[in-house]
């Protein structure tokens, strides 16, 4: 049946049934090419026909990219090691890219964890989006490696070089840690949003990275003309259930090394940023001795204890308050719009009673909010 006959609910159907499909034909793919390396004939095989081995050959014949090859077989060859992820990936529950992070999760200190957790994992990718995964993924690091060289890793990260080319352009790279890149990020939103809103009213076109290039210029001049003045501090809010931040002061204060497990799940024991962005407890803990602190409480639910307010608006720290109960992202389901974006809104809109009050708040970006509006 030609697509120009079906429905757009029974194209996005079918595009669904291709996304599992894909995902087997991937996993067969992986598994086809690791055993076709681990022959028992041997590179003798692929010699007497020219080649090294089995990925020559297959590159040769199809002129698909070797480097791409290669990788799917290393993981195929790493499959062998988890069952049931290589069952789930072949039944297309677990796509390329689910495999992909979990094979960048495995080191050698957690091999023997990761095995004996694959069932909460592959749990974890069928009942959470993309995003959410990856989160519980590093939550599942920071607690089955509290020991590890992540925090030197994230610390190291902190770095800054550029280039000058001969026509006077500059091009260069950055990275930071989490707790830096969240400020970094926080100041640069807020301020690509501004030129945004006045690209509008202007007329003006510019791509996203222009825009943000912009923005970074304009932040360097503002800073630069402070001088030594006092400049404004980005707030970072870090979330952190009250027993985790207990247990992290109690070790800090009796001189032990920092060794507690965070959970996705548990929001007693939530260390993240109000993104939803996992941060490592050793992180946290520089944080917990130069940080403020506001005591927010969540019911059995995790909905956050209702506060009246008569007012139009949702106030800034109300708004925080949704932000944090939906970790920093739109609640249209699959929505992947940016912080910058994300609106506090009116579960009843305010136009037909709807009060002010976090039980009637939501957090939406600006154009599902407004797709709200135009369907209402």
């Amino acid at each position: 049946m030609p697509l120009s006959c079906l429905s757009a609910v029974e194209l996005a159907e079918r595009a669904c049934e291709l996304e599992r499909l894909a995902a087997r034909f991937e996993a067969l793919r992986c598994q086809t090419l690791a055993a076709a390396s681990d022959s028992v004939e041997g590179p003798g095989a692929f010699r007497a026909l020219g080649f090294r081995h089995a990925i020559d050959l297959v590159a040769d014949s199809t002129k698909a990219d070797p480097r791409a090859l290669r990788r799917l077989a290393r993981i195929g060859h790493w499959l062998v090691d988890f069952p049931m992820f290589a069952e789930a990936f072949a039944a297309g529950e677990l796509t390329e890219r689910h495999v992909r992070e979990l094979h960048k999760l495995d080191n050698h200190r957690v091999h023997h964890q990761l095995i004996e957790s694959q069932g909460m994992l592959v749990s974890a990718a069928r009942d959470c989006d993309f995003s959410d995964f990856v989160n519980v993924m590093i939550y599942w690091l920071n607690a089955a490696d509290p020991d590890g060289c992540q925090p030197n890793e994230e610390a190291a990260k902190t770095t800054c070089t550029y280039r000058k080319h001969s026509d006077g352009s500059v091009t260069g790279r950055f990275s930071f840690d989490p707790l830096t890149g969240q400020a970094f990020r926080r100041l640069l939103d807020v301020e690509s949003q501004k030129l945004f809103r006045e690209d509008a009213e202007l007329g003006v076109t510019r791509t996203p990275a222009q825009r943000q290039g912009k923005a970074l210029t304009n932040l360097m001049v503002r800073g630069s003309q402070h001088g030594g003045e006092s400049t404004t501090t980005p707030l970072i809010n870090l979330v952190m259930g009250q027993e985790l931040a207990e247990s992290i002061v109690q070790q800090l204060s009796g001189g032990q090394n920092v060794s507690v497990e965070p959970d996705h799940a548990d929001i007693n024991r939530r260390c993240e940023l109000d993104d939803g962005t996992p941060i490592h407890p050793k992180l946290a803990a520089a944080a917990l001795a130069v940080g403020r602190f506001r005591r927010i409480v969540f019911d059995s639910e995790s909905r956050p204890v209702d506060i009246a307010a008569k007012t139009r608006l949702f106030p800034s720290w109300m708004r925080q308050v949704l932000l944090i109960g939906a970790r920093g992202r739109c609640q249209i389901p699959g929505c992947d719009a940016p912080f910058a974006w994300l609106q506090a809104d009116h579960v009843i809109p305010h136009s037909r009673g709807g009060p002010t009050r976090l039980l009637n708040g939501q957090i939406l970006c600006d154009p599902h909010n407004k797709w709200k509006r135009d369907a209402a």
